[in-house]
């Protein structure tokens, strides 16, 4: 069966994929592996989690491709899920906070890192700009998860009319996560079970008719999974 590696931003992102994509990507004959959360330091038994340091997953995404070559019958292939929103300097490509906002922008980037890392079977993601803008193609939702909160997730709601959620910025009070924390103060406090419980509540049909750029690599694995 294909196999599919994902490097994560973090536990939010480790728990979506694992609990949401998996199962579905399955059914394109896409087995999602346990996914890598990116590394933080150079020590190979060091922490993990957060886009914060470059050289550390520079070197162990390298580590990563060649601890998983393809067996007969099942090819495996890599990729990312890492948020744009305040990603280091040092990643290829990046111009710093406020070059990067169009989808040409992004795009460029996962260019740069694809060519900087050299391994024909990865194909860098980066969401543009934050996770939890999938979580806002539907705010609703998290009025089901925090109903204490139905009205300020109201005019959340309301301030974000109109607008594409993968066009919600990195302003430091306006990515997403801001934004959300201003409605639900405490969303951070167990911040991956409750992405993950409103994701649930979304789905991927929705968010992908929302976000077409989160649409469009998960077509890519679904088209790569499927017979020839």
């Amino acid at each position: 069966m294909k196999r599919l590696f994902i490097y994560v931003e973090g536990l939010t992102e480790e728990i979506f994929v694992e609990r949401i994509l998996r199962g579905h990507l399955w059914l394109y004959g896409v087995k999602v592996e346990r996914p890598l959360p990116a590394k933080k330091d150079s020590d190979p038994e060091g922490p993990r989690g957060g886009f914060t340091n470059w050289p550390a997953m520079e070197a162990d995404m390298r580590d990563w491709f060649a601890a998983h070559p393809d067996r007969p019958g099942s090819p495996a292939r890599f990729s990312t899920l890492l948020d744009l929103y305040a990603m280091p300097a040092e990643v290829p490509g990046y111009q710093g906070r406020g070059a990067a906002t169009t989808e040409v922008d992004v795009t460029a980037i996962e260019t740069a890192i694809a060519g900087r890392l050299n391994e024909p079977r990865f194909l860098p993601y980066l969401q543009r700009h934050e996770f939890e803008a999938l979580l806002l193609s539907h705010p609703p939702a998290l009025s089901e998860v925090f109903p204490n909160s139905a009205a300020e997730v109201s005019v959340l709601e309301a301030s974000i009319a109109g607008m594409q959620p993968e066009d919600i910025n990195h302003g430091r009070t306006t990515h997403p996560v801001a934004r959300i924390m201003s409605a639900i103060p405490n969303y951070y406090e167990l911040k991956a079970s409750n992405a993950f419980w409103v994701a649930s509540i979304i789905g991927l049909e929705v968010m992908r008719s929302k976000c077409p750029r989160f649409d469009a690599w998960l077509t890519h694995w679904e088209q790569w999974g499927m017979p020839s």
